[in-house]
């Protein structure tokens, strides 16, 4: 008995979209494997391309939305830190003590000179990674802030 071609296409398309359905969060994870090679290799464009891919394949990735907002700051662009702000605080909607989130949304306000935000957001991940080096770096912000 021959299956139809119309059949097999559409039997193909059905397991195409069940198995973007159940193993969404293993490609995504696979992309952020990618983005970092990539990003070993010094090719940053490359690696926000799939950190960014693995993002939409799986939005709620903390991973993902880690590496993407830190190497959107590696780029240095006229738009990615206030990309790599936004990207951190949707993620830390998520995941809101996430001490690696906090510190990529820190350095995004620094660099869009949002002091008391970065101050804010040092101190927390300080408090949760029990790391000095966040708590000085959210007390020289703040006294920036104050000063500024």
């Amino acid at each position: 008995m021959t299956i139809p071609p119309e059949r097999r296409a559409a039997v193909a398309l059905v397991a195409l979209v069940s198995a973007a359905f159940l193993f969404h969060a293993q490609v995504a994870s696979a992309l952020v494997t990618r983005g970092d090679d990539r990003l070993r290799t010094g090719d940053i464009d490359g690696a926000v391309g799939a950190y960014d891919r693995a993002m939409r394949l799986d939005p709620v990735s903390r991973t993902a939305a880690d590496r993407l907002a830190f190497s959107l700051l590696m780029r240095h662009g006229d738009s990615d830190a206030a990309r790599s702000y936004a990207i951190a605080s949707a993620a830390l909607q998520h995941a809101p003590r996430d001490a690696n989130l906090l510190v990529d949304r820190a350095l995004a306000a620094q660099r869009l000179r949002r002091w008391k935000s970065a101050a804010r957001d040092f101190a927390l991940a300080a408090a949760v990674a029990h790391d000095s080096r966040f708590a000085r770096l959210a007390e020289r912000l703040a006294n920036r802030g104050a000063g500024a």
